[in-house]
C-alpha cells in the first residue's frame, strides 16, 4: 500500500525476499532508492505485535524515499500467516486475532536465542542486497514488538549503527498483554548478553504508555549503563503507547501526530549522525501519512 499524499515513484526498487530459517518460512519485503544514486545503507523496519503487514512496507519505502534502503522483515512467519495480521472490523473476532498474534510474538520474546538468530538471518540476507552500502553498518527501528526486538539486537550484539524503538517495551518477553487473551507462554529461555557498545540506541516513548512504567524505565537506564551502552531516552508528554501506528491498523493504531512527527524526525537526525556523507531527500509525510517539516 503506497500513501495517497506520496507522488508517484515508479523508479524505486521493490523486491521481495523470502527463506526458510529453523522450520519457519519468512518473506519481507525492501523497498531501495532509484539506480541512479548507487548503494545505500541499509535499514530495517521491525513490525508490531501484528506481524509484517502494509505499514511497515509503507515505512520502507519512506526510508528510501528518504535515501536508504527499508527492509520491511517479518518474524512470525507461518505462525501468523500474513492474511491474517490485519485488524478484524467485527468486534466478535478480535479476541481469536489478538491471540493468534500474541502467539507469534512469544515465540519470540521467550527464546532470546532464536529471537536474535532471526534478526541476524534478516540482517544477513539484506546486506547481502545488491542496493545496499555495505560499508555502512546498517540501523534497524522497529514499533511496539518491533521495538523490543531492536533493543534484543543491541543486547545480542548485532552489527548495527543505530536502532530506533518507537513505543516499545523495555525488557523482552515481559509484556502482560498475551496472558489477558489466553496465550499460552512457553517457557522463558535467556541467554547471554553482548552488548554492542557502538550502536547508538534511541528510545521514543510515550510517557502514558502503561507498558513502560518508572520502574522498568529504571532498570533499563541501569542495565544500559552498567553496559556502556550509548543511549538515548525520550518521553513524549500526554503520549499514549502505539502513537506511531496510523488508525488505519485499527485497534492498535493511536496516532499522536505531534509525537510520531517529533519521534521521525529525532530518527533522521541519528540517522545524519551515523550515515554520514548520505544525503536525505525531502519527504513530507513519513509511513503513517504524518507531515515531517523539509
Amino acid at each position: 500500500m503506497t500513501l495517497d499524499v506520496w507522488p508517484d515513484a515508479p523508479d524505486l526498487r521493490r523486491d521481495d525476499i523470502s527463506f526458510r530459517f529453523r522450520g519457519n518460512d519468512y518473506r519481507g519485503h525492501l523497498v531501495a532508492p532509484r539506480a541512479e544514486v548507487g548503494s545505500r545503507p541499509l535499514v530495517l523496519v521491525v513490525h508490531n505485535y501484528q506481524g509484517l503487514k502494509f505499514f511497515d512496507v509503507d515505512v520502507a519505502e519512506y526510508l528510501a524515499r528518504i535515501g536508504y534502503v527499508g527492509l520491511a522483515i517479518d518474524l512470525y512467519g507461518n505462525i501468523v500467516p500474513p492474511s491474517e495480521r490485519l485488524f478484524p472490523e467485527d468486534p466478535a473476532k478480535v479476541h481469536d486475532f489478538q491471540a493468534k498474534c500474541f502467539e507469534g510474538m512469544v515465540a519470540m520474546d521467550h527464546d532470546h536465542e532464536l529471537f536474535r538468530s532471526a534478526l541476524q538471518e534478516w540482517l544477513t540476507r539484506g546486506l547481502a542486497h545488491e542496493t545496499v552500502d555495505e560499508s555502512f553498518s546498517a540501523a534497524a527501528i522497529g514499533y511496539c514488538f518491533g521495538g523490543v526486538a531492536v533493543i534484543e539486537a543491541v543486547r545480542g550484539g548485532l552489527d548495527l549503527s543505530a536502532c530506533v524503538s518507537f513505543h516499545g517495551l523495555l525488557q523482552t518477553g515481559e509484556d502482560p498483554n498475551p496472558q489477558h487473551f489466553g496465550t499460552e507462554r512457553p517457557p522463558l529461555k535467556t541467554c547471554e548478553n553482548k552488548y554492542n557498545t557502538d550502536t547508538v540506541l534511541l528510545i521514543e516513548n510515550g510517557a502514558l504508555d502503561g507498558l513502560v512504567p518508572l520502574e522498568s524505565q529504571q532498570r533499563f537506564f541501569a542495565e544500559m549503563d552498567e553496559a556502556g551502552v550509548d543511549w538515548i531516552f525520550h518521553n513524549h508528554a500526554d503520549t499514549p503507547h502505539g502513537f506511531a501506528l496510523p488508525k488505519t491498523l485499527g485497534g492498535p493504531g493511536k496516532l499522536h501526530e505531534a509525537t510520531d512527527r517529533r519521534s521521525t524526525m529525532n530518527m533522521l537526525s541519528l540517522f545524519r549522525e551515523v550515515f554520514p556523507g548520505i544525503p536525505q531527500n525531502p519527504v513530507e509525510h513519513n509511513g503513517a501519512g504524518t507531515g515531517i517539516p523539509v
